[in-house]
């Protein structure tokens, strides 16, 4: 009686369906839409905590069209660095962990793609960090590339791979358009956070310092070597303040340096900040100088012709008074 025996084989790891040329398409606008949902997170981040710093925001209806023409000019922007790094680095990580999951005999599971994300992201470190340290900017770049890198990776990849293993063009192309609305969505939420905590006090904004008479008397002395004294009496000596001032007081465009004596005071700005009012023979009379920096580091400015050009002359406090 003849005997048959059968080999029994292992289970091979089931693999991601092969994607066309569809699915591709699908894949690289998921990974677009998650980068620059990243991006615009990212900006919003910034934005908010730019606020615990000095700033300053021009108003009326020039400033305004500013304003949204820079924001059309940034989603613009962020759009096509999305695509543009969705390209060249999501969908050839997206690729890596499938190869390298085949070639390894093993399932492309969300661990793999983590894996490949690492090794990508080691690479960039790699090439970008080390000729930078190199060059003088110190071996902390590495790391810093290297997590900054692979946390920028992991959430498009993830994305991207997630359209890799669906199936139906509409299904793709569907989570393609949930990302990037569950994006927006997230750093409009932020945003609205962030200005609701700075209203409300929960996180403390910038304010400009409130300087005492004494905190006042002492040098000031811009970028150019012009100084300006205040006396503990109230007298004022200003000595080749730049041109800024003389072309602020008198309106004009000439570029002489103003030197004189007068006296200063503590007054209020028509929105009733409290301000320096400076008169000073030949530097034009009742001057008003704001209040900027830190209480550590104050500063004293005025805007240079209109505000919303948010060009500023500024004093920095170079000595106490004596």
């Amino acid at each position: 009686m003849a005997h048959w025996t059968v080999e029994r084989r292992g289970a091979v790891p089931a693999g991601p369906e092969r994607v066309g040329g569809a699915g591709w398409t699908a894949a690289w606008l998921t990974g677009a839409a998650a980068l620059s949902a990243e991006g615009a997170l990212a900006l919003v981040v910034y934005f908010l905590a730019g606020l615990r710093n000095e700033h300053y925001f021009a108003a009326g209806i020039p400033a305004y069209v500013g304003y949204l023409l820079a924001a059309v000019v940034t989603v613009v922007m962020l759009g096509l660095a999305g695509l543009t790094g969705s390209a060249v680095a999501v969908l050839p990580v997206v690729q890596l962990s499938r190869w390298s999951a085949r070639r390894a005999g093993r399932a492309e599971t969300k661990r793999w793609c983590l894996a490949a994300c690492g090794a990508f992201a080691t690479a960039v470190a790699v090439c970008a960090g080390v000729p930078t340290a190199l060059l003088g900017g110190g071996w902390t770049m590495l790391p810093l590339v290297l997590l900054v890198a692979f946390l920028g990776l992991v959430p498009a990849v993830l994305c991207t791979r997630a359209v890799t293993v669906l199936r139906g063009a509409g299904a793709r192309f569907g989570l393609a358009a949930v990302v990037s609305v569950c994006g927006l969505t997230l750093s409009a939420v932020v945003l609205v956070g962030g200005l609701t905590a700075y209203g409300t006090g929960l996180i403390q904004g910038y304010e400009p310092p409130r300087l005492t008479d004494a905190q006042l008397v002492g040098t000031w002395t811009d970028e150019q070597g012009g100084t300006l004294t205040l006396r503990a009496d109230g007298t004022a000596v200003a000595d080749d303040l730049g041109g800024h001032t003389a072309r602020a007081a008198h309106g004009g465009n000439t570029s002489e340096q103003c030197s004189g004596s007068g006296s200063w005071a503590k007054g209020a700005s028509p929105s009733g900040t409290p301000q320096l009012d400076l008169s000073v023979s030949g530097c034009g009379e009742g001057n008003g100088w704001q209040f900027g920096g830190t209480e550590e580091q104050p500063t004293l400015y005025h805007w240079i012709g209109d505000p919303d050009s948010l060009d500023q002359y500024a004093l920095h406090r170079r000595s106490p008074a004596p």
